[in-house]
Parts: C-alpha cells; sequence; structure tokens
C-alpha cells in the first residue's frame, strides 16, 4: 500500500533581528539566509526546504517588521509578507523575550483575521540566565494568543528545535512533494553568491553603510577545468562610501573577497576565481 505525503508552507515572521534567518537555517541545516547582528539584513522572502522522508514542507524567512516604510520596495515586501501569511499552513510568529510593542499588536492582529494557523515561538532563551523572569511574560502573550502553542527555543544555540519541528511536521497536510530529496533553496546558485558577499561586507562595515550599497553579479559559470568564474560588482552611492568599503590600502575589500571566497566554495563544493570590483551608481 502506497504511503502518504506531506507538503506544506510555513512562514517565519517578526520585528528584524529576532534570529528568523538563524532559525530558517538550523531547520533546513544550510546557511542559505543572510545572518548579522545588524538589523534589517534580511532584504527579501527566502524559501528554504525540509525534506524528512515522507515529509516535505517551504520554509519562508521574510524581511522583519519595523516602525516605518519609507519607500515603494519596503512597503511592497510588507504587502508580499501580509500575502504569504494568507497562503501558508503554518505561522511561526517569532520573538524576543520580553518585547512586545505594537508592531508586534498590530501584525498579531492580522494573523487572527486572515489565518488562525499560527504559533508563538519565544527566541534566544539562552541568554535568559533566570528563566522564572519569563512566567509573567509568556501568562501576558497567552493572554493574546486564546492557548495556541507557545515554544521556546534558542536557534543560535539549537535549543528545544527538535519540539518545534515534531509541532510543524504534524501540521504539515497531505500533498504530494514539490522538490527534490536533497534540495535545500528554491533560490538560484548566483543569487545565493551574491548574498554571500553581501553579507560578509554587512558584516565588515558599520551599521550606516550596511543599507548603501547592492550587489551584482556580472559573471557566474565554469570553465573547462569545471571552476567556477565568478565576478561582481559593488555599486555604492557616492566616493566616500567607496574609500570606506576599499579600505585604507585595499585592506577591507580584499578581506571580503576572501572571507567571500571561502564561504562560497563551501556553498557550490568547488574552487572558485572570484573578482570583486566597487562601482558608484
Amino acid at each position: 500500500m502506497k504511503k502518504n505525503t506531506f507538503f506544506g508552507r510555513v512562514l517565519i515572521v517578526g520585528r528584524t533581528n529576532v534570529g528568523k534567518s538563524t532559525l530558517l537555517n538550523q531547520l533546513i541545516k544550510s546557511n542559505i539566509s543572510i545572518i548579522s547582528h545588524k538589523k534589517n539584513t534580511t532584504q527579501t522572502h527566502i524559501t528554504g526546504i525540509y525534506t524528512d522522508n515522507l515529509i516535505q514542507f517551504e520554509i519562508i524567512d521574510s524581511p522583519g517588521l519595523k516602525n516605518n516604510y519609507s519607500n515603494k520596495i519596503e512597503k511592497k515586501k510588507l504587502r508580499d509578507t501580509f500575502n504569504l501569511i494568507n497562503e501558508t499552513n503554518i505561522i511561526i510568529f517569532l520573538i524576543n523575550s520580553f518585547i512586545w510593542t505594537q508592531e508586534e499588536n498590530e501584525l498579531l492582529r492580522y494573523i487572527k483575521k486572515n489565518n488562525n494557523n499560527y504559533i508563538m515561538v519565544i527566541n534566544k532563551i539562552d541568554l535568559i540566565y533566570n528563566k522564572q523572569l519569563l512566567l509573567p511574560f509568556i501568562s501576558k502573550i497567552n493572554k493574546l494568543i486564546y492557548n495556541k502553542e507557545i515554544f521556546l527555543i534558542s536557534a543560535r544555540k539549537n535549543i528545544y528545535l527538535n519540539n518545534l519541528l515534531i509541532y510543524i511536521k504534524k501540521k504539515i497536510p497531505i500533498s504530494n512533494h514539490k522538490y527534490l530529496y536533497n534540495q535545500k533553496t528554491t533560490c538560484k546558485k548566483k543569487f545565493l553568491v551574491s548574498e554571500i558577499i553581501r553579507e560578509t561586507l554587512i558584516n565588515l562595515l558599520n551599521q550606516e553603510l550596511v543599507y548603501s550599497f547592492t550587489i551584482f553579479i556580472t559573471d557566474f559559470y565554469q570553465n573547462i577545468k569545471n571552476k567556477y568564474i565568478i565576478s561582481s560588482l559593488i555599486f555604492i552611492k557616492n566616493i566616500r562610501h567607496k574609500k570606506i568599503i576599499i579600505g585604507k590600502k585595499g585592506v577591507k575589500i580584499k578581506k571580503c573577497k576572501i572571507q567571500s571566497k571561502y564561504q562560497i566554495e563551501k556553498l557550490l563544493k568547488k574552487k572558485i576565481y572570484l573578482n570583486i570590483n566597487v562601482k558608484i551608481r
């Protein structure tokens, strides 16, 4: 007798810096979403794929909530997140301990109205030494969510993630699998390479410059020796920012190239030639 297969969609939502990207990477056991301590690192929706025997699901990392959205691109990302809420089998509402503001209230209100299949996940519990301090906060959240599930985890330390994963698996509906067994993401290799360079640069820069550049991959191919040839352009707004990114005697951009090359070779599992140039837009 043929066994049923299960397929669904899981969406992670929450404010910036709550650990959404870390949670996604941990669940699929692959680093496809940028992780940084700097805010608003995730700039677009990143889809990972989890497969375990008969169960498969997409898990989507969404850009973080913030107080205001200043341009059309940011507003579109917010609309995309709201649309995904309507189409998702399970919503993971990820929060940090003790942080609950008007942004969380408004998001919860929208979720309750449009998709009742949500759970509350409190992250970074490894940073709380006296767990008793969490009890009043959990009690407050419990009153807002009408006996929905609350999970306590540390995505970074992989604490209690298995409990969350077991729960998710139980909620995935019967359906045919959509992806190959070993596929980890819907993102193209070229995009992942640009994200690695962006992540490396973000972690080398001050907060003020994190969102002042864009990465464009100009060459991405394999030569006759099966080696990837990759060229990228970092587009920057002005000469001052260009000097900061290049660094004194080119030290910073050289460090970016070395660190990016190492991570890209891990991703592609092949040796690469990497060229990075900085250009004023």
